[in-house]
């Protein structure tokens, strides 16, 4: 029996957030968490700041067993990677992996980050992409819609994360058929092999957005095509941890979900909502 909530989406100072390994776990119990998983960004080749080395990710994975062993009994600790689109090579001996995409594509071999802050992104569009953001939508979903190919992850995650800056629609139209038809046709793909899209309240906590990713919209469309969800906040400290989730939920409710997913030792189950 499960009574706290769960987070697989957490980063630490492996990558790009500001807690240990340990620190976070420790943090978890604290919120109430009875289960933690870790997820490091997974080695991009031209992104070294945000992404494990070959050497970190070895000693990460040995970190974190060894965090299972050391609180077994006190929390379930799950071996996870959030695995970029544009990692060729995985490590072995994960728990289950979160498929993303962070760059669209620039030109080739050349790639930049969607989510790099929103002037950042207001010029990247201006630059490469004409200043047309769908555009931007269109090159983002169609490399998308590939994730499993390339990543056969478990759960997708920040599935719109393109849209991560257009907190008040001032960007762009997320109801433009452009955009809707970017984001349907890879959710439709991606559904073929992989069900189960992450809810994340990361850009609620960091930047005051209403909506998790997917938004209210993409989740009603995922729910009608049969999709699963789980809860997460893409955690980078402690208080990020369950941000909202209690909140969330209730969302997922009135998008027509009726069970949220859950990893367990033996993989993942059904938790009503």
């Amino acid at each position: 029996m499960t009574t706290g909530f769960q987070n697989l989406h957490t980063h630490t100072t492996y990558c790009d957030g500001t807690l240990s390994t340990e620190e976070m776990l420790k943090a978890a119990l604290a919120s109430g968490c009875d289960s933690i998983g870790f997820s490091e960004h997974s080695y991009v080749p031209f992104d070294i700041y945000y992404s494990m080395d070959f050497d970190s990710s070895l000693k990460y994975i040995d970190d974190v067993n060894a965090l299972k062993d050391k609180y077994k009994g006190q929390i379930e600790v799950f071996l996870g990677l959030e695995q970029d689109y544009y990692t060729d090579v995985a490590p072995e001996g994960l728990d289950y992996k979160i498929g993303t995409l962070h760059y669209a594509a620039i030109g080739e071999g050349q790639y930049i980050s969607v989510d790099a802050g929103v002037k950042h992104q207001k010029q990247m569009v201006d630059d490469y992409f004409k200043g047309d953001y769908y555009s931007l939508a269109e090159s983002y979903f169609s490399v998308f819609s590939n994730i499993m190919k390339k990543t056969n992850a478990d759960i997708i995650g920040h599935f719109d994360l393109v849209a991560k800056y257009n907190i008040d629609r001032s960007l762009f139209d997320e109801a433009h058929p452009r955009y809707i038809a970017a984001a349907l046709g890879a959710m439709d793909e991606i559904m073929k092999d992989c069900k189960l899209f992450e809810v994340n309240t990361g850009a609620m906590y960091r930047l005051g957005k209403i909506e998790p990713y997917p938004s209210v919209f993409l989740l009603k469309e995922l729910q009608k095509r049969g999709g699963e969800v789980i809860l997460s906040s893409d955690s980078h400290d402690s208080p990020s941890l369950c941000y909202k989730f209690a909140e969330t939920m209730e969302l997922l409710k009135s998008c027509g979900f009726k069970y949220i997913k859950r990893l367990m030792e033996n993989g993942f189950v059904d938790v009503g909502i």
